[in-house]
């Protein structure tokens, strides 16, 4: 594994959340075009750990896990 693919496994690991995940907005994120209660799908995980998550109002924006919670499948 390079050293991209390592860092990438890493942001993965520390989101503890998958992309494809269903999730739920629990707190106020950086974006207030967002609102707790928001739903979307994960499409991607930065290298930093944040989620890129397609909101189901047709937003695409970077979050904090912490300001999610994962919804059943």
């Amino acid at each position: 594994m390079d050293a991209r693919g390592a860092r990438d496994l890493a942001a993965r690991i520390k989101a503890g959340i998958r992309i494809g995940a269903r999730v739920e907005l629990v707190s106020e994120g950086s974006d207030p075009r967002l609102r707790p209660g928001d739903a979307g799908v994960v499409v991607g995980i930065e290298h930093d750990g944040r989620l890129r998550v397609g909101w189901d109002r047709g937003l695409t924006v970077e979050i904090e896990p912490t300001s999610l919670r994962l919804l059943a499948a």
